[in-house]
């Protein structure tokens, strides 16, 4: 069923590292006032097409932020509109990321390309709240040069969020970098750190499908959907993935 959709005007456009682009839409107040939960997403139309994005922004801003990766009918569309220009968005969607259940407890946030777009929100309030030693993020790219918003990167390590940029295409030779994927990065660390990891909760978004669902006390991905639909928590009871 298609959702109702509001206009709102393209304010800003940047390119942000990774081959993506932050779009900056301004929306009406009444949509803005919908965005409360990191975690939401948004369906976008535009010349009779409609896709949905993670919004990356902060809760309850008139400004929405998404950050695309070009390809598709609709995202070369709205990369090709003009500062000021209308942009068709419903209202956000999806109830978003559990953020009161991870307080006082140790998160472990995975993303994997444009999927850091949906926990860029609950990274940015950790660090706010002080909560930076106790998050930790795990970012998958294919090689270093694909990391988003690198100036971003280096703030949350400065507040004191731990950040371990996986490759997938290129081998590691420098500390917060390792070679592979975010899953076996976290499993590694469950097998090093097992008081760390235990009864932590996972937060995981990714940009090609998978995400984390529970599985008893496994995470474990799964498929089917949008992406934006699936993002679960997964809660690690024990060292073990």
């Amino acid at each position: 069923m298609p959702h109702e959709r509001r206009g709102g005007s393209l304010k800003r456009r940047s390119d942000v590292g990774g081959g993506l682009v932050r779009l900056e839409i301004e929306v009406p107040e009444e949509l803005a006032a919908t965005y409360q939960r990191p975690g939401q997403y948004v369906s976008a139309g535009l010349r009779g097409r409609d896709t949905y994005f993670a919004l990356s922004g902060e809760p309850g801003d008139s400004v929405w932020e998404v950050l695309v990766r070009a390809g598709g009918d609709v995202v070369d569309a709205l990369l090709g509109l003009a500062v000021g220009d209308e942009v068709l968005l419903s209202r956000a969607l999806g109830e978003g990321f559990p953020m009161a259940e991870a307080e006082g407890r140790q998160l472990f946030v995975l993303a994997t390309g444009s999927g850091f777009a949906a926990v860029r929100p609950v990274l940015r309030a950790r660090a706010r709240d002080g909560l930076g030693p106790s998050t930790e993020l795990f970012l998958g790219v294919r090689v270093r040069k694909d990391v988003p918003l690198p100036d971003e990167i280096t703030a949350l390590r400065a507040q004191g969020l731990p950040v371990t940029v996986c490759c997938s295409r290129e081998s590691a030779k420098e500390p917060g970098v390792e070679h592979g994927y975010v899953q076996d990065a976290l499993r590694r660390r469950a097998e090093q750190k097992p008081g760390q990891t235990a009864g932590a909760i996972v937060f995981a978004a990714g940009g090609d499908g998978p995400a984390f669902a529970r599985d008893g006390a496994r995470p474990t991905f799964r498929r089917g959907g949008h992406p934006n639909e699936l993002l679960k928590e997964g809660v690690l009871d024990d060292a073990r993935l």
